[in-house]
């Protein structure tokens, strides 16, 4: 046994569980705090009882800085996540761009809504400009969203706008910076970062709860239409879910992974490349009857072990895409039962 690698992790080990009692203590700080009740019509009642109070505040992103005079009291949504870091701090926009196949925000926040029915913004297609105007928002957020210079200035000319932080493409902010981002923006920023602490929290309870996923390979795979397989890499969501648990791309995919890519392109002729401990396969359009009937794909090691997840894109798939403070708990408590199943036998 190496003696010094073993005390090393023990050493690590300490310094998680140090780390993991003082996160839950803010998780429980997060627990105790009320509400940001709003009316029907999405203006709010009231500031959250914790509210940092101070404005203007302003925050930094990828088109300059951009300052909130005041309170907001009616906030759009315009990222496809967005909608849950702010009714995390109890904050119901007016309006919302929901997730493809999603009729609002997903299972694991639409009490939240408190019986409000935000305005939904399609999906697919460019921005109705006149539409948010109608609305008269006084904070447009739109972190998880692709706003180029056009549509911000646009956005910006109707009401103080945020998006992206400079440094990540576009759909690519991790969940903390996105929550510490929309907190700052509503005058939230300590409810935020507590938000976040519990978050991490979770996350490192569950790995340290089962140790093997910090010595495991896996990847969280889409199939592609038109053939092959879709990996997800460490700038999406799906990829950061399982890196966050320790899980870590196979070999053969690391390679690949250039950290602009959000998923990775592997060919049928190339299907050994996902040989790992422990696959996730989101079953969207018929994937899972496709790798039933898949020679290389059953003939991978990890599929002949059964060491293959497959999870439905609603909503299990659609959870692990959005990685944010509400739907992360969701997740963890779905995903990682099965994934302690298929590593720790």
């Amino acid at each position: 046994m190496d003696w010094s690698r073993s005390a090393s992790r023990a050493r690590r080990g300490r310094r998680r569980l140090t780390t993991l009692v003082g996160a839950l203590s803010m998780l429980l700080v997060v627990s105790a705090c009320g509400g940001y009740h709003a009316g029907t019509g999405g203006e709010s009642t009231g500031a959250p009882p914790n509210s940092d109070g101070a404005f203007p505040v302003s925050v930094e992103h990828a088109h300059g800085r951009t300052e909130i005079p005041k309170r907001p009291q009616r906030v759009i949504a315009l990222g496809y996540t967005d909608v849950d870091p702010l009714l995390a701090l109890g904050i119901v926009p007016v309006a919302m761009r929901p997730w493809t196949g999603m009729p609002g925000p997903g299972s694991w926040a639409k009490d939240r809504l408190g019986g409000a029915q935000p305005y939904l913004f399609p999906t697919q297609g460019p921005v109705d400009v006149e539409k948010v105007a109608e609305l008269q928002p006084d904070l447009i957020v739109a972190v998880n969203s692709q706003v180029d210079a056009s549509l911000y200035e646009q956005l910006s000319a109707l009401a103080p706008t945020i998006v992206r932080p400079a440094g990540f493409a576009d759909f690519a902010t991790p969940w903390q910076d996105a929550t510490r981002m929309i907190g700052t923006a509503v005058g939230e920023k300590r409810e935020a970062e507590a938000l976040i602490a519990g978050t991490q929290a979770r996350i490192d309870q569950a790995a340290a709860q089962h140790p093997r996923f910090a010595q495991a390979t896996g990847a969280v795979v889409l199939l592609n239409p038109k053939g092959g397989y879709w990996p997800y890499a460490r700038n999406d969501a799906r990829g950061q879910f399982l890196t966050g648990l320790g899980i870590k791309l196979p070999a053969a995919l690391q390679h690949l992974d250039d950290g602009e890519k959000f998923h990775l392109d592997v060919s049928a002729e190339r299907t050994g490349e996902l040989e790992s401990d422990v696959l996730v396969v989101i079953d969207q359009g018929g994937g899972a009857e496709r790798l039933r009937a898949d020679p290389l794909f059953q003939s991978l090691e990890v599929s002949e072990r059964g060491d293959v997840i497959t999870v439905p894109f609603n909503e299990t798939g659609i959870a692990l895409a959005h990685n944010t403070v509400l739907s992360i708990p969701h997740t963890l408590d779905h995903v990682v039962p099965m994934l302690a199943d298929k590593l720790e036998r």
